[in-house]
């Protein structure tokens, strides 16, 4: 009888394990947006222009808000960030037109506005590093955050190549097991490559930091102004309220 219970306990305590250790590890792979990181979202807005605005477009933003919330002076914005093609009061759109974008995608890049209100800032922030090397996809990379991505891996002269390691490397790649069945059962994680990027992998967590931390921003843009009202009304009422009660105190002790 003690032997049933024993077993029962440590079956118990390995099951109670194993979702604090995903926890912890996905705790890993979490970020904390900051709207007030105007640093930060200066340089996730230069990153999606240089590598993300030729495909993805931004359509609910306009330049002239990103100008104005992240503090850019609207003639430099102009004269550094601004396409030729668009004016500062337009929405930030892509040049590749829909058929094109089928003709070599096969699908339509999706509008990046809301991303980070349909995923999260973290998925975002594990997607721009789960690129890896595959030969078998059209661009010759996969990715572990969404298998079978069509978006080829534009970061992958900063970041460098990646490879997909598994631990049972001869039944990974004959069928037996999905991607995401070996993603998610542990069973392969994604190592270093022999070409290396130009940047470190802190770095590189920093470029991908910078454009998630962007597109928190700009699924909405208002937050940090909503915030910053909403303190503001509180304290309206507060200050409100402390006035109301002295004078409902002072009209009934006249009544008393």
């Amino acid at each position: 009888m003690k032997l049933i219970w024993r077993q029962v306990i440590l079956a118990l305590c390995f099951l109670l394990s194993v979702p604090l250790a995903l926890a912890e590890t996905a705790a890993l792979d979490k970020i904390t947006p900051d709207a007030g990181d105007l640093v930060s979202l200066q340089r996730g807005f230069a990153l999606y222009s240089n590598y993300c605005s030729g495909c993805h477009q931004l359509q609910y933003v306009r330049y002239s808000r990103v100008a104005e919330d992240l503090t850019i002076p609207k003639s430099l914005f102009a004269e550094k960030l601004l396409p030729k093609y668009a004016r500062i009061g337009d929405q930030i759109t892509s040049t590749m037109t829909k058929s094109d974008a089928k003709a070599w995608f096969g699908v339509v890049p999706p509008d990046l506005s809301l991303a980070a209100s349909r995923h999260s800032p973290d998925w975002i922030y594990r997607y721009l590093q789960g690129f890896y090397q595959d030969k078998t996809r059209p661009f010759g990379v996969n990715n572990s955050v969404s298998p079978d991505s069509m978006m080829p891996n534009v970061l992958e002269h900063l970041q460098g190549e990646r490879q997909l390691h598994c631990e049972e490397a001869a039944n990974a790649f004959n069928g037996k097991y999905s991607i995401s069945t070996l993603l998610s059962d542990s069973k392969c994680g994604i190592v270093d490559g022999i070409k290396k990027g130009q940047l470190t992998d802190q770095e590189f967590k920093k470029v991908a930091y910078d454009i998630a931390n962007f597109l928190a921003y700009t699924s909405d843009p208002s937050r940090s102004d909503r915030e910053s009202l909403g303190l503001k009304v509180l304290l309206f009422i507060g200050l409100f309220v402390l006035f109301a009660y002295l004078l409902k105190r002072e009209f009934w002790r006249d009544l008393a």
